[in-house]
């Protein structure tokens, strides 16, 4: 049996009429929950208890009508319980803290406007594995997440100030690494390909607000 409960909140800011010299702030937030169990002869027993949460948000500007600049902050950090064997439970914790340049190239005018757009990401973080129960044992890991994806997305401005915004993304890299403290032992992912997960989910959708207009 599996329960999965997941709240998301998403905010931003954009321009309806974008234009150089305009500035808004945003980003998103969400939060997540996961719960695996057994059903069998001996009662339901819970394999896996999951949780994680991020917050990032965000700073940007137009360049020009159509050249838009902004950096973004994240912080996120995940829990995993699970049961071993001879009484053991593996609690492991995640914590990162980073940030994103983008950028988006918008075509045309008026409230609809296509774009396409460069994201790039440095997630630095630690990851704590506790053993508890027969056998108690801690070990610790710095990570590091490096990524980068091309992505594609619409704007659609719903007045001057307020405008919704949906990216799609595409052709992406990701490089993490998990070393341990306390020896010299470390192992690296990298990912690369078409709708590689780099920097968020594949589809993103947020409500933009500019609190300051062009002149």
């Amino acid at each position: 049996m599996k329960h999965f409960f997941t709240v998301a909140l998403l905010a931003g800011a954009f321009s309806a009429q974008a234009q150089q010299g305009s500035l808004y702030i945003g980003g998103q937030a969400g939060f997540n929950t996961s719960n695996t169990e057994t059903d069998g002869s001996l009662g339901t027993i819970t394999i896996r208890k999951a949780s994680n949460y991020s917050f990032s948000p965000e700073l940007g500007t137009f360049l020009s009508n159509q050249l838009q600049l902004g950096v973004g902050v994240t912080v996120s950090g995940s829990r995993e319980e699970s049961p071993r064997s001879f009484g053991t439970t593996l609690i492991s914790r995640t914590n990162r803290f980073g940030g994103t340049v983008y950028g988006r190239y918008f075509f045309g005018e008026g409230n609809f406007r296509p774009f396409l757009g460069l994201n790039v990401s440095v997630l630095p973080g630690n990851r704590t594995e506790e053993s508890s129960g027969v056998a108690n044992s801690t070990t610790k890991y710095t990570t590091l997440d490096l990524g980068a994806n091309l992505n594609a997305g619409f704007a659609y401005g719903l007045n001057t100030r307020w405008t919704v915004v949906g990216s799609f993304g595409t052709l992406g890299f990701q490089r993490s690494t998990s070393k341990l403290d306390d020896i010299d032992y470390k192992t690296t992912t990298t990912d690369f390909g078409l709708n590689v997960n780099t920097l968020g989910n594949l589809f993103t959708v947020g409500v933009y607000y500019t609190f300051k207009e062009a002149k």
